[in-house]
């Protein structure tokens, strides 16, 4: 691992430039079905910081002057990071709004369903799964209506539930974000109650 030395006046801003570079050839993947390169970037994000911090610990300063100088750097090329992530992660949540995810269901439950990703905050990442399935029969009592996150050989990933009175309908939303670890292999989702 290669960096400027902040002293001689070297920016914070080189120090984030090769921190990027290196976490982008030591951070990849595949991108996933579902959230695209979103969870690369917060791998990305985490290790460049990693790579920032360290460079600035192993920084031996010769005085209080020097010391002060280098903190200045940290924290500049600190927030140089944050803000070419945030813009990244900003730009990748922003093409997935409305995107469609495939739904699989027992159709002695359900008629139709349909699952989109809503974006409810670009800047962390954060999405709504809005459902709107329909039921092959009305259910008018508490059910656990549960949704699996399905990789692309239909392995389960995770689990999620709620207890809800569906009716004839389910339109509803609830939080999802893209930097749990199955976020990487989400293909679809399976629902049932």
């Amino acid at each position: 691992m290669v960096f400027n030395s902040c002293k001689g006046g070297a920016s914070g801003g080189g120090i984030v430039e090769e921190a990027i570079k290196q976490a982008e050839q030591t951070i990849t993947a595949e991108e996933s079905p579902i959230f695209g390169n979103l969870p690369l970037l917060y791998e990305q994000k985490l290790e460049a910081g990693t790579i920032v911090g360290k460079h600035f610990r192993e920084l031996k300063t010769e005085d209080m002057d020097e010391a002060v100088k280098n903190k200045s750097l940290r924290d500049e090329a600190e927030k140089k990071l944050e803000e070419y992530y945030k813009a990244k992660i900003s730009e990748a949540v922003t093409a997935l709004d409305g995107k469609d995810i495939k739904v699989e269901y027992d159709k002695n439950q359900f008629s139709d369903g349909k699952v989109t990703l809503k974006v409810t905050n670009a800047e962390r990442g954060y999405f709504n799964l809005a459902f709107d399935v329909t039921m092959a029969k009305p259910v008018n009592k508490e059910v656990e209506f549960k949704w699996v996150f399905m990789d692309a050989e239909d392995n389960e990933l995770e689990t999620y539930s709620d207890y809800i009175t569906p009716g004839e309908k389910i339109n509803k939303e609830w939080m999802v974000t893209a930097d749990k670890d199955f976020s990487k292999k989400f293909d679809h989702l399976y629902i049932k109650f």
